[in-house]
Parts: structure tokens; sequence; C-alpha cells
């Protein structure tokens, strides 16, 4: 099967994207932070899309299966970065998650040596629990919706932010900043939170991978 089937170019396509995406929300002007919310929506529906493409073209390979989550690591650790530059969250959110992912996808390059993937029915994690957090479809698809809501949602604080509506005479509607941050920070900190849980099943279950290999030694 040729690596560089449908599925994976959606993957690879997503990426490309985000970069745009983010050359647009630096620019700060409304009419491109609008755009940006509504591409940075479609990037996380495009995360949804290449794994039913994959499923249902029989496309389903290991390689895709770490371009996938590559890209999610690509896609998630920019963003991250990119609202913590603009002061919207703080930088331990980025730090979290970016080590959490470090973790989590080194143990994952040691189960691959072993023939097991992170998702799917070769799936690395054995308990019921780990399986429902990790590969399960429900916690993947609900983790994809909370960042396809966070990181729109922390475009739209951006929007409340504009210079000229700050300066306009919106005294009395300028109350709606203020939440608005708050919402952004909340939908932060509860996605690194999911981000953190669905970690460590991984983590603890991962460790006998190692355990096994020095028996073997």
């Amino acid at each position: 099967m040729k690596m560089m089937n449908l599925a994976n170019t959606i993957t690879i396509s997503r990426i490309g994207l985000l970069y745009l995406t983010v050359v647009m929300i630096y620019t700060q002007e409304s009419p491109w932070l609008l755009v940006a919310l509504v591409l940075s929506i479609i990037i996380i529906i495009m995360d949804a899309v290449d794994g039913f493409v994959a499923r249902s073209r029989g496309e389903v390979t290991q390689f895709g299966g770490v371009l996938d989550i590559t890209g999610d690591r690509i896609v998630e650790n920019v963003y991250w970065i990119v609202f913590a530059d603009l002061d919207l969250i703080p930088m331990w959110i980025p730090i979290i998650v970016m080590s959490r992912g470090f973790l989590t996808d080194a143990i994952r390059s040691q189960a691959l040596t072993e023939g097991k993937t992170a998702f799917g029915e070769n799936t690395m994690m054995t308990s019921d629990i780990g399986k429902f957090l990790v590969s399960g479809r429900f916690m993947r698809a609900f983790y994809g919706i909370i960042k396809g809501i966070t990181f729109p949602y922390l475009i739209l604080v951006l929007l409340a932010k504009e210079k000229h509506l700050i300066e306009a005479d919106l005294t009395d509607y300028l109350w709606i900043s203020s939440y608005t941050r708050s919402g952004g920070l909340f939908l932060a900190v509860l996605t690194t939170v999911v981000s953190v849980i669905r970690g460590i099943p991984v983590l603890t279950e991962g460790k006998g991978l190692f355990i096994k290999e020095n028996n073997v030694a």
C-alpha cells in the first residue's frame, strides 16, 4: 500500500493549513482573525475526516497512524505556543501539554517496535480504562470536540481585544472582553486536564514494555 494515500494527504494538508492560520492570527486584524477562526474549526474537523477516510477506504496503516499522531501534536503544540505568546493563556499550559506529548510519544515509539499501535485493534493499551481513555472512539472524539471549541474560542478572545473595539465608546459592553478571556482560560485548562488524564494510562501501562525488554536482556 502506498504511503501517500488520501487519508495521509488530508493529514499533511491540515498541517499546511495550520501554518497559514497562524500567519492570519498574528495579523491581529478582524477580517483575518475571522478567517483564522473558521480555518481552525476546519483543521479540527479534518482530524476526524482523515481517520474516517482511512477506515472507509481500507487505508489504515502504521505509517498513517504515526503521521496522524504527529499531525495532532503539531496542531496542538503550535496553537498552545501561539496563544501563550499572545498572552491569552499562561505559559505553563504549553509546557505541560508538550511534556505530556513527548513522554507518551516516546513510549508509543517503543510499542511500535513491538508491532503495537496507539489506536485500533492492535493498540498497546491493555486495560479497559486505558482502552476507553486513550484508544476508545468516544474519548478521542470528546477530546477532539474540546479542542475544536477551545482553539477557535481563543481566537474570539483576540477579537475581543481588538484595539479599535477597545478605543471605541463601548464602555457599557467592555465587560464582554473580560468574561470572554475568563472563558478562554477555563476551556484551555479543561483541555489540558483532559490531555493529561488521557496520557496517564499510556505512561502507567507503557512501563511494562521496558520491563519486558529488561527481562529479555
